[in-house]
């Protein structure tokens, strides 16, 4: 069961697009999310010389996708003063530290070891790291501690603007009587999929067409013809959850013809996704 989580944001220098604090009620670890055009005038913030791990975002224009750097310091500030002359594909940092000093060097090279597993799980930022950070070794009960820090963490970089660490398919099942999953038929298979604060995601191991009709608009057609390409799709099954802006685009996609999505996508029960978005 879910509760409701208080979070505290203080504007530094009173402008959503300056520098922000941000903390969640409750917990030791604290967030600095800062412009990279304000790096230089947070020399003097001296909590930030603590240790702890760093976000750099931006876009990956080759790729077309938001991107995102993970990386630790035993000295954030000192660090992301570095990244200013070495990387300039980057606008943003967001930085965790802890407000009672508990991390050492152990567990934030832990906690980017994980954090970029978990990014490039979700797959909806391009990831710049070079390599894959070393994972340290840290007791059973220090690993508790870190999960709890990871957990929050998600909830904070979510909250500042960033769902790098959240499957497209995450906390939408927990409840079948409130989010189930619709099918349509895809030939002798189905495809499966469910509606999101993020649009329609199309589900992992959902059947997609052999082939397409001519009525399928170029757009969808491209799509699954990149999907192929790229081995998205293998022996005509998704091998990832893919998002689309509605559930027409996606059963579309699958089905290899324009279709309905709110009348066509379905639950076991049989009742429409436009049914189960509308009824009171």
């Amino acid at each position: 069961m879910a509760f409701g989580k208080v979070i505290k944001l203080f504007l530094v220098d009173g402008t959503p697009n300056g520098r922000w604090i941000c903390e969640l009620s409750n917990w030791t670890g604290i967030a600095y999310k800062i412009p990279r055009s304000m790096i230089k005038e947070s020399e003097n913030r001296t909590e930030l010389s603590s240790p702890g791990v760093y976000f750099l975002f931006g876009y990956d224009d080759i790729n077309d996708k938001p991107l995102i750097y993970i990386g630790e310091a035993e000295d954030i500030i000192k660090r992301l003063k570095q990244h200013l002359e070495k990387k300039d594909n980057w606008n943003e940092a967001i930085a965790f530290i802890s407000k009672d000093s508990n991390l050492n060097k152990a567990h934030i090279k832990y906690l980017e070891n994980q954090f970029y597993s978990i990014a490039k799980e979700c797959d909806r930022y391009s990831i710049d790291n070079s390599n894959t950070p070393t994972k340290s070794s840290v007791s059973e009960a220090e690993q508790a501690e870190l999960e709890e820090f990871i957990y929050n963490t998600k909830i904070l970089v979510n909250a500042l603007g960033h769902k790098t660490f959240e499957k497209y398919s995450e906390n939408q099942t927990d409840n079948q009587n409130n989010n189930p999953i619709f099918s349509v038929s895809v030939g002798a298979g189905k495809a499966y999929g469910m509606p999101t604060s993020d649009g329609f995601v199309l589900l992992k191991g959902s059947s997609i067409h052999k082939s397409a009709a001519e009525s399928l608009k170029n757009g969808i057609r491209k799509k699954v013809e990149q999907s192929r390409a790229s081995g998205e799709i293998k022996d005509d099954v998704l091998q990832n959850d893919k998002l689309f802006s509605s559930s027409s685009s996606a059963a579309a996609f699958a089905a290899g013809y324009s279709i309905s999505g709110p009348q066509q996508w379905k639950t076991e029960k049989g009742e429409t996704l436009k049914s189960f978005e509308t009824k009171k």
